[in-house]
């Protein structure tokens, strides 16, 4: 069945690839934190684990349905169940690491949870600004070596 839709060609003939592409591949939902993906400096590896680690995608032991292994962390001692909220920025590693460079560059990280916190970025690190683009390099360098 072929369905004849307006405004794909122009007046002599030829076809718009634009209107077309829009018929079979429509907008999906916008999310805030894409702009921590974007921009000068950025390593592929490193964005494409931060991109894992915001969707809550990286291999934790907080589903034990699929693992069958218990669930509390086993990098500390704390007792506590081994997840993306853990991980960033509460395990006792990755605070020390985030103390440091902010510290040393004064990168700015809310204490927060990993999810506002990644929220506050998108928001605070929009732009093309070099020091924008550098906590984003930043935040996805320190991500993918946590």
């Amino acid at each position: 069945m072929v369905v004849q839709i307006r405004g794909w060609q122009t007046h002599s003939g030829r076809i718009l690839h634009t209107p077309s592409y829009e018929i079979f591949h429509p907008q999906g939902p916008k999310v805030g934190w894409s702009s921590l993906l974007l921009g000068p400096f950025k390593i592929p590896r490193n964005t494409f684990i931060l991109c894992l680690a915001i969707l809550e995608k990286l291999s934790t032991l907080d589903k034990p349905w699929l693992t069958g292994l218990p669930n509390a962390c086993i990098l500390c001692d704390m007792g506590q169940t081994e997840s993306h909220e853990h991980l960033f920025f509460t395990y006792q590693y990755s605070s020390r690491c985030i103390m440091a460079i902010r510290r040393e560059i004064r990168f700015l990280w809310p204490q927060r949870r990993w999810k506002k916190g990644v929220a506050w970025a998108a928001r605070r690190w929009r732009g093309r600004h070099v020091v924008n683009a550098t906590y984003r390099a930043s935040l996805a360098s320190l991500v993918y070596h946590i």
